[in-house]
């Protein structure tokens, strides 16, 4: 099939299956995290930074935010997705929540978003993507969206937010600088494959 690679996923609790990959020469390839926030109050949201706005995912963002999080997501993913396979994992989704999902822009650009779900017959609101843009980093806007992502869900009645991330996206300290824990966690495992 052209596979270069062999992978698995274990919980990082499961000793004996490490035990076993390992001693077929499988490696820690990746860990990825299930992390939650309890909201048990309206949470507080922080003011945007300077020259910042904040408003809802609206009709019109679609391509933006294609650009945006594909760009953000350069620094790990395997490949861009084309607009259209892109879409159809978030926007045209049944479950995406525009209303949930806020957006920043400096200047009449999108330099920052979170994409949410509202999954059927659950109590949590999950994010699905979140993205700031490089030159924007590190000034609070992440933050910012994440709040008033976990407000929003909180004042449709959903006391909790999930969302997944892994190592090398580098933003676990960003999740739990804004009040997640870790619910979960898995570590990807990967050997390659020899010849013949």
């Amino acid at each position: 099939m052209g596979s270069t690679r062999l992978a698995q996923t274990l919980a990082d609790g499961d000793r004996p299956a490490v035990a076993l990959l390992r001693s077929h020469q499988y490696e820690p390839y990746i860990t990825q995290w299930l992390l939650q926030i309890a909201m048990p109050a309206e949470p507080v949201v922080p003011e945007p930074p300077a020259g910042i706005t904040v408003r809802p995912f609206g009709f019109g963002d679609e391509r933006a935010a294609h650009q945006l999080t594909e760009d953000a997501f350069d620094e790990w993913q395997q490949r861009r997705k084309p607009y259209e396979e892109w879409a159809r994992l978030t926007v045209e989704r049944a479950t995406f929540a525009p209303a949930l999902s806020p957006v920043a822009f400096a200047g009449g650009q999108m330099v920052g978003a979170v994409l949410s779900l509202c999954i059927p017959d659950s109590d949590e609101g999950y994010i699905d993507r979140v993205a700031v843009r490089r030159d924007h980093r590190d000034r609070g806007i992440a933050r910012v969206l994440l709040r008033e992502a976990f407000r929003a869900f909180y004042l449709r009645g959903r006391r909790r937010c999930t969302l997944w991330t892994h190592s090398a996206t580098g933003a676990l300290s960003l999740y739990e600088r804004v009040g997640m824990t870790v619910r979960h966690s898995s570590t990807v495992f990967s050997k390659a494959i020899e010849a013949g």
